[in-house]
């Protein structure tokens, strides 16, 4: 029986015996006059006894509303294989992390939902695919506001207009995140950090950074992103300069309120907020380790030379798939065979050097919360996704790969073992329903629309109901849409055909036990286990017309906010020059070919004009010829 389950027992034992006799301001009869008496004698003190007990257990105002407090914690791209003791990845010295688990429950296997930023946030707080809430980048989260599709995020709105996020709302028909439903089921909803998701969440404070309405601001980033079934590339491959990141930061987390965030959650805990009466969900979500590669010397003398772990093992770039040597043309990785061994140690010292720091982070919020004795509450530790760390000849996340694909996934609180490993796959997709199931909330998605299911009863010795986790990925440095299943040991990854109704890449199959750095594909030697995969693959997912639809989507955003806004025909060449540094001829007739419209470079002598590139149009090819 759980902590909630006496109490409540107590109580109503409480009221049924000692209740009357107290309103009429009767004593109980605590003397031996009869077996009666004696019963009542034993009934009374066994339930001071309990009363005593559960009030110890307690000791938290919250608990007299039934629902226990909830702590979330979450990191940006941290590697989940830097905890997990059974892998060979690098362990940096993370000791706060290290003690929560000892504290709660770590789940070993978990994978993010979609690793990239928004899509993950976005499905985790929605609790659905990013397939079916049409969240596919960095640039559209979530529009409505607690599934009101009247109700607009003011981001949304300030960053395209409001008939365009009306548009956007209408297509995700997304009912609202698991904060609203934890909002609706009486929780105080305190957020601090990044949440990069939308959903008019600022509403709940206004410590966060919450933008995933970016526009068509960053040109660079869009174009590179809505333009992936073109093929193009950057010419400009050489990534030395990208791995020359400072060490010498005196606060290398500079970005969404890193600092702030663990100074001011871990002030509202000591000043008592899971102390109240009302249950209380303190969201202390940071972006560190996420770019910008940097950090000090603290963290980098606490990491220390790398070892045998200072280079990564790869796959010869002439046996390379080609989604793998796509991505890694894409990050302008592809020579990264010839760089220098010192260089790529250094590039990935200071990764883990900003793992310990966000360990540090993390930490200040939990020394406070464990000294603060509070124990009817939770708490979650999570990520969004991981990092490659030039595993793979990339960085940043955006594959399946089991460097960018797994997270960290800890939780600590009433019914969960202390120091319990469990090796039960799990996903970014429970987090809603775990969350809920913490709060006795109800979901408002629909089960069959639910993606994950809540961890807790893992916990307690059951078996998931799904024996499999799934994810998928639709945006930069993935040509097509990339879809994965893993189940026990192995990891099937789908790629979608390039064009619909075309012929797919090849699939891929890893074991990530005996290969945990997915050194060896095993789909040529196991077509059976292969076709076993994709069968369960293709009950979540309909690949095809996913795809297709994901690529229409880029075709129309792509023509919208870049083509027609920015760069029209003439201005074309220059706009995909930022985008992919080198793009040349052959390029542009590749984004011809794609987007059916011409993209050339504006004409000598029109370029200081005040005309904007849009208005432009193409030289005519007699002119073009003269030149």
């Amino acid at each position: 029986m759980q902590v909630l389950e006496v109490q409540q027992a107590v109580v109503r034992l409480s009221e049924l015996w000692l209740k009357p006799q107290l309103a009429s301001h009767v004593q109980p009869n605590l003397f031996p006059l009869g077996r009666s008496a004696m019963f009542r004698t034993a009934s009374t003190a066994v339930i001071l006894a309990l009363h005593f007990w559960a009030g110890d257990a307690s000791n938290s105002a919250a608990h007299r509303s039934g629902k226990p407090h909830i702590l979330f914690i979450m990191v940006d791209e941290m590697d989940g294989r830097i905890l997990d003791d059974e892998t060979p990845q690098f362990k940096p010295p993370m000791p706060h992390l290290r003690q929560l688990m000892k504290r709660g429950t770590y789940f070993s296997n978990a994978y993010s939902n979609s690793p990239l930023c928004v899509p993950a946030r976005t499905s985790m707080l929605a609790g659905r695919y990013n397939s079916d809430i049409k969240v596919w980048d960095n640039f559209i989260g979530i529009a409505n506001v607690n599934g009101d599709n009247s109700n607009l995020d003011k981001r949304c709105v300030d960053a395209f207009s409001r008939s365009e996020c009306r548009e956007f709302a209408a297509e995700q028909k997304i009912n609202g995140t698991f904060i609203d439903v934890l909002a609706d089921h009486g929780y105080e909803i305190t957020l601090w950090g990044k949440v990069h998701a939308g959903a008019g969440l600022d509403r709940f404070s206004h410590k966060i950074s919450n933008d995933p309405f970016t526009g068509t601001g960053p040109v660079r980033e869009s174009a590179k992103a809505w333009s992936r079934l073109s093929g193009v590339v950057s010419k400009r491959q050489d990534p030395t300069l990208w791995m020359q990141r400072p060490n010498d930061v005196p606060m290398p987390a500079e970005g969404f309120y890193d600092y702030p965030t663990a100074e001011e959650c871990a002030k509202l805990i000591r000043q008592g907020i899971f102390k109240k009466a009302t249950p209380q969900f303190l969201y202390c979500s940071f972006s560190v380790p996420h770019p910008p590669y940097q950090t000090n010397g603290t963290y980098w003398n606490a990491v220390g030379s790398l070892g045998k772990h200072a280079v990564p093992r790869l796959v010869p770039r002439d046996k390379l798939h080609p989604a793998d040597a796509y991505a890694a043309k894409a990050k302008q990785f592809w020579h990264m065979d010839e760089c220098d061994a010192k260089d790529i140690e250094h590039f990935r010292r200071v990764y883990f050097s900003m793992c310990v720091e966000s360990d540090k982070l993390v930490g200040n919020i939990l020394s406070a919360f464990y000294n603060s004795g509070v124990k009817n509450a939770y708490v979650m530790f999570v990520s969004d996704h991981g990092e490659h760390n030039l595993e793979n000849r990339q960085w940043q996340k955006s594959s399946m790969k089991e460097a960018s694909a797994r997270i960290p996934l800890i939780i600590a609180g009433p019914g969960m073992p202390k120091g319990q490993r469990i090796n039960g796959l799990t996903s970014l997709h429970d987090v809603y329903p775990t969350l809920l199931d913490m709060a006795g909330a109800k979901s408002r998605v629909p089960q069959a629309k639910l993606a994950g299911e809540s961890v807790l009863p893992m916990a307690r010795g059951h078996e998931r109901k799904r024996n499999y986790v799934v994810s998928e990925y639709h945006d930069s440095y993935s040509r097509t849409g990339a879809f994965m299943i893993r189940q026990g040991h192995l990891k099937l990854i789908l790629h979608a055909p390039l064009y619909h109704g075309g012929k797919p890449w090849p699939p891929q199959l890893f074991d990530v036990k005996e290969d945990p750095w997915e050194l060896t594909d095993l789909a040529s030697k196991k077509p059976g286990e292969v076709q076993r995969l994709e069968n369960m693959l293709r009950k979540e997912f309909d690949v095809e017309a996913v795809d297709k639809y994901k690529k229409d989507y880029d075709r129309r955003m792509f023509l919208t906010y870049v083509y027609r806004r920015y760069s029209g025909p003439a201005g074309c060449h220059k706009t995909m020059d930022i985008a992919f540094p080198g793009f040349d001829e052959e390029d542009a007739k590749s984004i011809e070919q794609w987007i059916g419209k011409p993209c050339c470079k504006v004409a000598e002598g029109r370029k200081n004009r005040k005309a904007k590139y849009h208005s432009l149009q193409c030289p005519s090819r007699k002119m073009a010829k003269s030149k």
